[in-house]
């Protein structure tokens, strides 16, 4: 009896172990949320830049070629990476309108990852 639970508590660690491995990984993993083969690009108003960990996000309201209006968001790096890239808080407010490149869901969501920004005032920045 000894014998058989000791081999289920080890059982039962790997196993929780193998588990928070693949949610961790699954959660960095770029490929499986986007297209990485392909990339899109689009332009709005900012309504939001939220400079938070893990992911900031940009909020923005664009409007197609046929006037319909769709809000946006674009994840992108925290805080840190931001700011060595050149971005921070202060870069980006409600109503400025930028343009974007990134990469697209495999679902068509309106969620794209930041490759390159260009700001309100015309600088062009790699962010990834």
């Amino acid at each position: 009896m000894y014998l058989s639970m000791r081999l289920f508590v080890r059982f039962f660690f790997f196993a929780l172990l193998f588990a928070a491995v693949g949610i961790v990984s699954a959660h960095h993993a770029l490929t499986v949320l986007f297209d990485t083969s392909t990339t899109v690009d689009i332009a709005g108003e900012v309504t939001e830049f939220e400079f938070v960990a893990p992911h900031s996000y940009i909020h923005l309201s664009v409007t197609d070629r046929t006037g319909e209006r769709s809000a946006w968001q674009i994840e992108t790096y925290p805080p840190g990476m931001l700011i060595r890239k050149g971005l921070i808080p202060d870069t980006l407010r409600s109503g400025d309108w930028i343009s974007v490149r990134g990469y697209p869901t495999r679902d068509g969501r309106p969620l794209m990852r930041l490759l390159i920004i260009t700001l309100p005032n015309g600088e062009e920045r790699q962010i990834q």
